[in-house]
C-alpha cells in the first residue's frame, strides 16, 4: 500500500483527536451512528469502515449516547465544568488513540502508525490544555455565567467538525490547524492576564504542594539538581530566602529546594498572559512593577509575613544572564528588618545555564542550590548594623559562595577582561 493511500486516515485521526479534546464520547458516537444509520455514506468516508464496527453495535452505541449525555449536560454547570476537564483527560488520550489505531490502515505498517499516534495526542493535549485554559479564565472573570455558552459553542464545533472530518477530511484540517493556532496564541500569548478578576486569584497551597512537588522531581532528575544544607532552612521560624538570580525558573527553583510554602515576587510581566498569571498566583507567586516604586507590591508583602508566612526576594531586581550577581537593590530586604524575621541566603548554581538568551523551556543544565548560614536580623539590627550593611553582607556571603562553588568570581566584572575570564569558566563549569 502506498504512503498517499494513508493521508486521508491520519488526517481523520488528527482531527478526530482534536474534536476529542473537547468531547471524550461525542466523537466515536458519531462514527458509530452514521456507519449504523447512515450506510449511504460510506461511499463518501476514505477510512477503512470494517475497523469501526465494533461502533455499531448496541451496546457501545447506548454506552457512548448515555455518557455523551452526561457530559452534555455536566459541561454546563460551572465548577462541575471545570471538574470534568480535569477527570476526562485519560478518557480522551485513550480514545484518541483507539480511533487513530483503528484509522491507520494496516497494523503492520507501525511508523504510520507512530506519526498517527503522536500527532494525536499532541493535537488532543493541546486542545484540552485550551479548551480548559479559557474556561478558567470565564469562571474567574464571569463567575462561570459564561461557562454554558462557551460549552454549547464547543458541542456545535465537535458535532460539526466530526461530520466533516469523515466526509471531507482535508478541509477539516484546515479548520483544525487554525484551531490549533487560536489555541497555542492564547496558551503562550499577552492578553492581559494582570487585569479584572484574574489578578484577584486566591494563592491556594494545594497548588503550590502539586507543583512544589512536581518542579522538585523534575528537576532533580531533568537537571540533576542538588541540594546543599537544607537543614539550614528553619522549619519552626518565619523566614525570608534571598537568591541569586538567572533564570525564569529561579522561584521554581527555590520553591523544590526550601520545600517549604514560598511566596515569590516575580515581574509583573510574566503575568500577562491570563493562563500564566492565573497559574502563578494559585503557587503563591505576585506581581511586582519594576518600572517603579510599587507600592501595591510592598502592601501584599507585608501582608504575607504579617499572616506570618516565608517570602522569597530576588534582589538583584531582574536576571542576570551571564550567570553573575549583580549588586543587591537598595531596599530588598527592608520588609524583613521591619518584621525582624530570618533571612535564609542561598546560591542557585548554573541556572543561568537552564535558559540561555532566547529560549524559556529549561535546557538539561545541572544545578545546584546553596543554603548559607541563617541571619539573624534582631541579633544584627541589635549589633548596631544598618540595611545597607546587612544587605551587602548578604550579597557578599552569596558571592562568596558562588565563587567557591563556579571556580571564578561571580560577582559582576567591571572590565571586559574579568567578563572574558569569567565566561570562560562559565563555559566549562
Amino acid at each position: 500500500m502506498e504512503g498517499l493511500d494513508y493521508v486521508f486516515p491520519v488526517l481523520t485521526g488528527i482531527c478526530f483527536s482534536a474534536i476529542t479534546g473537547f468531547r471524550a464520547f461525542l466523537p466515536p458516537l458519531i462514527i458509530g451512528i452514521v456507519l449504523r444509520f447512515f450506510p449511504g455514506l460510506q461511499d463518501y468516508i476514505r477510512i477503512d469502515v470494517a475497523n469501526f464496527a465494533f461502533l455499531t453495535q448496541d451496546p457501545v452505541l447506548i454506552a457512548l449516547a448515555v455518557a455523551a449525555l452526561a457530559e452534555f449536560l455536566g459541561d454546563k454547570i460551572p465548577v462541575v465544568d471545570n471538574l470534568l476537564d480535569w477527570l476526562e483527560l485519560p478518557a480522551k488520550i485513550v480514545f484518541s488513540a483507539i480511533l487513530t489505531y483503528a484509522l491507520v490502515p494496516g497494523s503492520s505498517h507501525w511508523f504510520y502508525l507512530l506519526v498517527a499516534l503522536v500527532f494525536a495526542e499532541s493535537t488532543t493535549l493541546t486542545v484540552h490544555t485550551g479548551k480548559t485554559g479559557l474556561r478558567a479564565v470565564s469562571t474567574v472573570t464571569t463567575g462561570g455565567v459564561a461557562n454554558p455558552v462557551m460549552s454549547l459553542v464547543e458541542d456545535i464545533i465537535s458535532f460539526v467538525g466530526a461530520i466533516v472530518a469523515l466526509l471531507a477530511p482535508i478541509l477539516a484540517t484546515i479548520g483544525i490547524v487554525y484551531l490549533l493556532y487560536r489555541c497555542l496564541r492564547f496558551l503562550f500569548g499577552r492578553t492581559g492576564g494582570n487585569a479584572g478578576k484574574i489578578a484577584d486569584a486566591r494563592p491556594s497551597f494545594v497548588w503550590f504542594n502539586v507543583s512544589q512537588f512536581i518542579s522538585h522531581w523534575f528537576f532533580r532528575i531533568y537537571n540533576g539538581m542538588k541540594i546543599y544544607n537544607c537543614e539550614l532552612v528553619p522549619k519552626n521560624e518565619q523566614f525570608v530566602t534571598v537568591a541569586n538570580h538567572a533564570s525564569i525558573w529561579d522561584g521554581f527553583i527555590m520553591a523544590a529546594a526550601v520545600r517549604l510554602p514560598l511566596f515569590i515576587m516575580v515581574k509583573k510581566e510574566a503575568f500577562e498572559n491570563p493562563m500564566k498569571g492565573w497559574y502563578l498566583r494559585k503557587v503563591l507567586c505576585f506581581p511586582v512593577d519594576r518600572s517603579k516604586v510599587d507600592a501595591s507590591a510592598i502592601k501584599h508583602a507585608m501582608k504575607i509575613l504579617n499572616d506570618g508566612y516565608n517570602l522569597g526576594i530576588f534582589p538583584e531586581g531582574t536576571r542576570n544572564r551571564n550567570g553573575y550577581i549583580s549588586p543587591f537593590k537598595a531596599g530588598a530586604i527592608k520588609l524583613a528588618l521591619k518584621k525582624k524575621v530570618l533571612i535564609v541566603p542561598a546560591y542557585i548554581a548554573n541556572s543561568h545555564q537552564l535558559t540561555p538568551t532566547g529560549t524559556d523551556l529549561p535546557h538539561p543544565a545541572h544545578m545546584s542550590v546553596h543554603f548559607l548560614d541563617v541571619i539573624d536580623t534582631k541579633a544584627e539590627l541589635a549589633a548596631g548594623k544598618d540595611e545597607e550593611q546587612i544587605l551587602q553582607m548578604i550579597y557578599d556571603r552569596i558571592c562568596a559562595k558562588g565563587t567557591e562553588v563556579m571556580g571564578y568570581d561571580v560577582r559582576e566584572p567591571h572590565t571586559e577582561e574579568a567578563c572574558e575570564n569569567g565566561e570562560a569558566v562559565s563555559a566549562t563549569a
